[in-house]
């Protein structure tokens, strides 16, 4: 039981690191997008955290071992 429970930290870790990386690459395009659709962009990736939080605190995975203890989807330069 312990080496699944293994894989599937390893598979949200490993999604929450890809999570990140695609949300600062995206920053880069937000200035090219326009108002409504950069801050409707943002809404989606800040409710997609938000459900990654929450379910990793109730399976009593550490938001640390995830890289999200203080993480926000930061703000569209627009």
């Amino acid at each position: 039981m312990r080496r699944r429970l293994d894989t599937h930290e390893q598979c949200l870790k490993a999604f929450t690191a890809e999570l990140k990386t695609e949300i600062r690459s995206s920053l880069s395009a937000w200035d090219t997008l326009d108002r409504k659709e950069a801050s409707g962009r943002r809404m989606a990736y800040m409710q997609v955290v938000t459900l990654i939080k929450r379910h990793a605190e109730a399976h009593g995975i550490p938001l640390a071992d995830l890289g999200l203890v203080d993480y926000e989807v930061p703000a569209s330069p627009l």
